[in-house]
């Protein structure tokens, strides 16, 4: 059977996604393990006030992500950068990605795959949003690689569209069967639900209204429970499968990944990217709520985003071997289950043992190492933990604004100024602390259905078994790895650090800073596709202009 590398000797991939946490952790172990490869073509959306090009530049400068290729290349990354990288502007939103027809028909018949990486991942997004970019986006890509020789898509997904069910979910697609068992179309669905948001949009006064906004948002998760799936994330991650499985003139493989986490090892421990989805948890389970609404025993199914860079690396070999299956879900509580409760145990361990999450006050601090959090058999549509927290920290905060010095201190006291000094600063930690609460609250109503009410167990049957027939060489560098994991090691020593560095303070509105940029040197332009001087891919050379 042809191995890992063989597969991808000389083959040209175009990647959507490039810019997500995913896809830039999946890109930077396909060049840093796989010299094979031939050409990566990155399609990259510019922004009003940057190219494509110089997004992708930036990436490769400063993303942590990318650390391990400026370490291993130094001065020399440029020349990898040319010889593998192509950059291609483009959006998922538009018609065949964005590309333009003349360069599509030079680019198509040299590509041997599209991986379909780009998404919208919020929870509960604008409805229309979520269609547009994480369905009609998914069938737009499957439109190009239509267009390529062997017409391989590889689209990621979530283990999430298997939607409100218990227990065991196998590697598998049903097209037109809702999670509920209701049959659908899922283009007719997409139709109905855009008639149904333009009647809110005009009874509201138009789509920019924020009653309008509401409004879908209602309309759209009605329409996703009606079905079967919890939210509109899942919703539209899941009418994209059903899209794409019922197309025969594309060839795809569904990669489905459960709860993306921090790096176990590349592109360094603890590498995380954004509020991802153990962030709320883990600073909650902190100390800061003592209840929390979670059902012990449940299976917490978070994989390194590292082991999902694994898995997706198989995926692809194998689809672009002609041997992949047609769903590859990438997950642990089938063979190396972590439950709700290990989490808030070895959360409560690494609070003894001193930590606290970044920012917290001295007070706090005294605290927190004292106290441990539980499981709450109950739903957080159902607690009143956090409600009242945020009543009591707005009562102290209206006390703390209506302080005066003058009227409130008695006469000889030293020092007035420094104490209203604190009560103001007390004030504003206080205010921040409420607003915080707030969106916590909204968090747990939106992970109710993963943390409470579902019990999930992905299969993941095709990545072990692809792993057990790799050569001891090729399992070492890409082999599924889960079973090797120790959640100890891995919860305290990896994801909570991991968290607090890179995710943690964008709960308190604070930026993560990224690497010191390092110049890939000179700037020349970006070379233009061979005889179509007037199409969109280039180049990147040293990121300069399209």
């Amino acid at each position: 059977m042809m191995g890992v590398r063989e597969s991808f000797r000389g083959r040209h991939l175009l990647v959507t996604g490039f810019t997500g946490f995913l896809g830039k952790v999946w890109v930077a172990f396909l060049l840093d393990h796989l010299e094979e490869v031939g050409r990566i073509t990155l399609l990259v959306r510019g922004r009003r006030d940057e190219s494509a090009v110089a997004r992708v530049r930036a990436i490769f400068e400063s993303s942590p992500a990318l650390r391990p290729l400026r370490d291993k290349h130094g001065d020399r990354l440029l020349e990898l950068v040319r010889d593998k990288i192509e950059v291609l502007e483009g959006d998922a939103k538009r018609p065949l990605l964005g590309i333009d027809p003349g360069t599509l028909a030079h680019l198509a018949p040299r590509l041997d795959a599209v991986v379909h990486c780009a998404g919208l991942t919020d929870f509960s997004p604008d409805p229309i949003q979520a269609i547009d970019v994480n369905v009609i986006g998914a069938l737009h890509a499957a439109d190009v690689a239509a267009r390529t020789p062997d017409r391989r898509l590889v689209h990621v997904s979530t283990c999430f569209v298997a939607g409100e069910v218990d227990g065991d979910v196998p590697e598998v697609v049903d097209p037109g069967v809702s999670p509920n068992g209701t049959r659908f179309d899922a283009e007719m669905e997409m139709v109905s639900l855009r008639s149904a948001c333009a009647t809110v949009d005009e009874r509201e006064g138009g789509p920019r209204k924020m009653a309008a906004r509401r409004g879908r948002v209602e309309i759209g998760t009605k329409r996703a429970q009606a079905l079967g799936w919890p939210n509109l994330y899942t919703y539209s991650k899941g009418l994209a499968e059903h899209a794409l499985a019922a197309r025969d003139d594309v060839r795809v493989c569904f990669v489905r990944p459960s709860i993306v986490e921090c790096a176990r090892s590349y592109p360094f421990p603890g590498w995380n990217e954004g509020l991802n989805t153990s962030g709320p948890i883990v600073w909650m389970c902190s100390g800061f709520a003592w209840k929390v609404p979670m059902r012990a025993d449940n299976c917490f199914d978070v994989v390194p985003v590292d082991t999902v860079a694994r898995g997706m690396t198989l995926a692809v070999a194998d689809h672009l071997a002609d041997r992949a299956p047609e769903v590859v879900q990438l997950a642990s509580g089938d063979h190396n289950m972590f439950t709700f409760d290990r989490a808030l145990d070895l959360t409560a361990l690494k609070v003894r043992r001193g930590y606290v999450p970044s920012g917290v006050s001295a007070l706090e601090r005294a605290l927190l190492t004292h106290l441990d959090s539980t499981a709450m058999d109950r739903g957080a549509d159902r607690s009143y933990l956090l409600p009242a927290a945020q009543r009591a920290t707005q009562w102290l905060r209206d006390r703390f604004r209506g302080f005066d010095k003058d009227r409130h201190l008695p006469r000889g006291v030293a020092n007035k100024d420094d104490i209203e000094a604190k009560v103001k600063d007390a004030h504003l930690k206080l205010n921040k602390t409420s607003m915080l609460l707030k969106s916590i609250e909204q968090v747990w109503k939106s992970y109710q259905p993963f943390i409470h009410d579902f019990d999930y167990r992905f299969s993941t049957r095709n990545v072990r078994a692809r792993t057990a027939q790799l050569s001891e060489d090729e399992r070492r560098a890409f082999g599924w790895d889960l079973e090797t994991l120790s959640w100890r090691t891995y919860w305290m020593d990896v994801e909570i650090p991991g968290l607090d560095r890179w995710s943690l303070p964008l709960l308190r509105g604070k930026d993560v800073e990224g690497d010191e940029p390092v110049d890939l040197g000179g700037d020349p332009p970006a070379v233009p596709t061979r005889a179509l001087p007037a199409g969109r891919e280039t180049r990147l050379d040293a990121g300069g202009a399209e």
